[in-house]
C-alpha cells in the first residue's frame, strides 16, 4: 500500500562534483555483444554525488559507516521546507518552530528546491542549512542525522568545514546531494543504503522514501 520516491542523483562520467574532486569514470571492460557478458569498471571518490558522511569523515577515531546500525539508516525522515528563506545559514530562532515534529531517531531532510539547480553554477549557492546553534538544536532533540538538497552542511567556499564537526563530533550523520524532497510528506519512512566497505568515512548512497499511496487505500 505504498509508492516509493527515489532521493537519488545518478552517477555518471559528466556529473556534477564538489569543487577540487575529480571527476568519476564508469567504464565497460566488457559488452554482451563482444564478449556474451558485461562487466563495467567504477573509478570514483566516496564523496560523491547522493553520498553519506560518517563521523570518521572529519573526527579522529569517529565512527565509520560499517560501525553504524542499521536502525540509524532505516528509520523516519522529518521533510522540513525551508524553499521560502534565503540560501544560506539558518538561525537557531527560524528553523526550530519549523522543527516542532522532529524526534528522537529522526533523519531531518531539509528542501530547499535546490535539486533543480543539480548540474548548474547555481546548485553550489543555492540552498540553506543550519548555522552551529541551530544544528546543536537538532542534535539536542537526538536525530540520526541531516540531509540537504545541497552539496554540503557548510559553504562550498569554507576552509574550515565547522558545520562538519559540530554535526560529526557530535555522532551524526550526513546526507549530500538529495533529489525529489519536494515529493515527501513532514513524516515518511527513509531508506539509506550505502554500500558495506570496511572502516569507510562515507560513501555514495540509494536513499529512498516510502509514501502511502491514496490511489490504493481508496481502492
Amino acid at each position: 500500500m505504498t509508492r516509493i520516491v527515489d532521493l537519488t542523483h545518478h552517477l555518471f562520467d559528466e556529473m556534477a562534483v564538489y569543487p577540487g574532486i575529480p571527476q568519476p569514470e564508469f567504464r565497460a571492460i566488457a559488452r554482451v555483444a563482444d564478449d556474451g557478458y558485461a562487466m563495467s569498471e567504477y573509478h570514483l571518490i566516496n564523496h560523491i554525488g547522493t553520498h553519506i558522511d560518517a563521523p570518521a569523515h572529519q573526527i579522529l577515531d569517529g565512527a565509520t559507516l560499517d560501525e553504524i546500525p542499521l536502525e540509524r539508516l532505516v528509520t523516519d525522515a522529518v521533510t522540513i521546507d525551508v524553499s521560502d528563506l534565503e540560501p544560506g545559514p539558518i538561525a537557531r530562532d527560524v528553523l526550530e518552530p519549523r522543527a516542532a515534529g522532529v524526534r528522537d531517531g529522526d533523519f531531518v531532510f531539509l528542501h530547499s528546491d535546490n535539486a533543480k539547480n543539480y548540474g548548474l553554477d547555481a546548485y553550489w549557492t543555492g540552498w540553506a542549512f543550519p548555522d552551529a546553534a541551530a544544528a546543536r538544536m537538532l542534535i539536542e532533540r537526538g536525530i540520526s542525522g541531516i540531509g540537504f538538497d545541497g552539496p554540503s552542511c557548510d559553504p562550498v567556499d569554507t576552509t574550515t568545514f565547522d558545520l562538519h564537526r559540530v554535526w560529526l563530533g557530535a555522532g551524526r550523520l550526513i546526507l549530500e546531494n538529495l533529489t525529489n524532497l519536494g515529493e515527501l510528506p513532514a513524516r515518511c519512512p527513509v531508506v539509506i543504503a550505502p554500500l558495506k566497505v570496511r572502516e569507510a568515512n562515507g560513501g555514495p548512497s540509494r536513499v529512498f522514501a516510502f509514501l502511502a499511496d491514496p490511489h490504493k487505500e481508496d481502492a
